[in-house]
């Protein structure tokens, strides 16, 4: 499903963002070189950005604190959950140090740094939640850095026992009420358990939701009260009341749960809903909604609460990737199935906003940015993601850190939380998320937007879940004949690893087997099994005329693609600086590069982008 942009930026707006530059050519061609790097991104600001811009944005970082050791991201999953215990005050201080250090930067009263503190759960005592929420606040007034809270509102609840141990709180898997043996949670390669999905319309379960909803509601107020004593307001980032909320499925049968709140809601085996689908959603949209009114109630501004849900787009799910998506699908089921009855429209209410899970797919902004027009909602978080897609690796997203920002801060995001920052400490310093959330090319898109500079989107080139694909079919189509007829044994051994890569859910692997495959297929040389480099971040240093008599050296089209777009970025700056009117680069860019891009037909997009560096070279009239 598409949807359309509002295709102009908001004056004010653009007009604020042009008092960080200073160059000799009139305010007028300014703006025509900012709309011309807005088209690189192949997407306009909507009004309602410039509205969110009005308030602090914050470009946070998950630490995760459901026990004592925050390099550990594991909570109360799997056989041998670690302890539900917060950390100490020292281990944060570090933790938020290091962040601080590498980043350089904690950003202006426009843009701040930020870190979120969770998950907070149910498996967590009263007083606990109450003394880290103060803990929380501190911290923020020692570093500077801002903070904000997330919550697990229904996950982990194994150690109350009170509510666990009665079925009635339980969700249930047929009209029978069998209830729920576990909740899968497909965190990994390998599936991990976790407590039983809890009833969200359960009496029980809804009196004791509203209690820690008022209790944690209270106690951030608490601080906020205190940071407004202190005239430092802009410290408090926001709470995200939900953790990829969601009615999950059954760990041992896979079956799809919801039934105990169906018989809740007065339905029956006899008599179902109409709408099986739509009335499982209600539900979770009216447990969204039951805490995030309970922290409004205790003083929360609905514009710091946000909700959190997790689901594949429809282009995803409409597409012929149903077997390699990370968010795979499974069989013959139906859009609100996959998505666990939490579609992406019941993140929204009236005492919250809307929040995501943004690991990027083909699609996803694109249903955001509907949505939030459809809504008309001014603000919105990505409450968890950063720039790789789950079992892919770097390099695969189709963009460079800067363009996965200003996919959401361009487009009206007030908070963007990225998770995996030092996660298994310095063992796994190389793993490929935080390759991608720690490398340089990543921390240069942080500074510059806590310097409250324009964040450039370069057009995406394709990514893995949409180019694997046609390669796999490729291959299933025509390599058996071709087996036949050359008897090649390298190939058959590759067959066999790229199945194993398959099953292994090694999607980097496999594309890498895939190409080389091919290629002995076409009776090409192979190509290189390195990782392709992600695309880079714009510079936001002194532009510089681009080389664009020499062109790139690069075997790979979507190297040299983003090499080349980001010459005529740098290009396009330099050009409008000598005094050129960049409107004629602009029109070419909209009516013929943009297309290409969007069709996928990177060849014709390169011959473009190869024409303009043409007419932008110094010695171009």
């Amino acid at each position: 499903m598409t949807r359309i942009i509002a295709s102009a930026c908001h004056t004010k707006a653009a007009s604020a963002s042009l008092n960080h530059a200073h160059s000799p050519f009139p305010h007028r061609m300014k703006l025509k070189t900012l709309f011309l790097l807005g088209l690189l991104s192949s997407v306009f600001l909507h009004q309602a950005n410039a509205e969110a811009e009005k308030e602090t944005r914050y470009l946070a970082f998950q630490i995760f604190t459901y026990g004592p050791n925050p390099i550990i991201p594991t909570m109360g999953e799997g056989p041998h959950p670690q302890p539900a215990r917060f950390p100490e005050k020292a281990a944060l201080l570090n933790y938020i140090g290091d962040i601080k250090q590498r980043i350089g930067s904690i950003g202006n009263p426009q843009t701040r740094l930020a870190v979120v503190l969770g998950h907070l759960s149910f498996d967590h005592s009263d007083a606990d939640v109450t003394k880290f929420i103060e803990l929380g606040f501190d911290l923020a007034l020692e570093t500077d850095v801002a903070v904000g809270f997330h919550i697990d509102d229904s996950m982990f609840w194994a150690g109350r026992k009170d509510l666990v141990n009665d079925p009635q709180n339980i969700e249930a898997m047929d009209w029978d009420g069998t209830p729920s043996t576990g909740r899968i949670l497909a965190w990994g390669k390998e599936p991990s358990i976790a407590p039983p999905q809890m009833c969200y319309n359960s009496k029980v379960i809804q009196r004791e939701a509203q209690k820690r909803a008022t209790l944690i509601g209270q106690a951030i107020q608490a601080g906020v009260n205190r940071l407004q004593k202190l005239q430092r307001p802009e410290l408090f980032a926001g709470v995200i009341a939900g953790s990829e909320t969601m009615i999950g499925q059954d760990f041992k049968t896979g079956k799809y749960l919801g039934y105990r709140a169906l018989l809740n809601r007065g339905f029956t085996r006899e008599h179902p809903p109409q709408d099986i689908d739509l009335e499982r959603e209600k539900v979770v949209q009216e447990w969204i909604e039951l805490w995030s009114k309970g922290l409004a109630d205790a003083g929360v501004s609905p514009q710091k609460i946000y909700s959190h849900t997790a689901f594949l787009s429809r282009r995803a799910f409409n597409g012929d990737d149903k077997q390699i998506t990370y968010m795979k699908r499974q069989g013959d089921i139906t859009y609100s199935q996959h998505s666990h009855s939490a579609p992406p429209w019941v993140a929204f209410g009236k005492y919250h906003r809307p929040g995501f899970s943004t690991y990027p797919q083909p699609g996803l902004f694109e249903d955001i940015y509907e949505l939030m027009e459809k809504n008309k909602q001014v603000g919105w978080a990505s409450c968890e993601g950063t720039n790789m897609q789950p079992e892919s690796g770097p390099g695969q997203s189709g963009m460079g850190m800067e363009t996965y920002l200003a996919k959401m801060f361009n487009h009206g995001a007030t908070l963007v939380d990225i998770f995996s920052w030092g996660i298994g400490g310095e063992a796994n310093k190389n793993m490929g998320f935080r390759v991608v959330t720690e490398g340089e090319e990543a921390l240069q898109a942080y500074r510059k937007f806590l310097k409250s500079e324009p964040l450039i989107e370069a057009p995406t080139v394709a990514s893995l879940t949409e180019r694997l694909p046609p390669k796999i079919h490729k291959i299933q189509a025509e390599f058996p004949a071709w087996m036949q007829k050359t008897g090649n044994t390298d190939a058959g051994a590759l067959m066999q690893k790229m199945q194993a890569q398959l099953k292994a859910k090694d999607f980097d692997g496999v594309e890498k087997t895939a190409d080389t495959i091919l290629a002995l297929m076409s009776g090409s040389t192979p190509p290189s099994t390195s990782t392709p480099p992600a695309p880079q971040s714009s510079s936001s240093t002194t532009p510089q005329a681009p080389p664009s008599s020499s062109p790139s050296t690069s075997d790979d089209p979507k190297k040299r693609l983003m090499e080349k777009i980001a010459r005529v970025t740098q290009g396009v700056k330099a050009w409008a600086a000598s005094g050129h009117d960049p409107a004629p680069i602009f029109q070419e860019m909209q009516e013929k590069f943009k297309p290409l891009m969007e069709a996928g037909k990177l060849t014709e997009a390169e011959a473009e982008l190869d024409h303009v560096l043409e007419q932008i070279k110094p010695d171009a009239k």
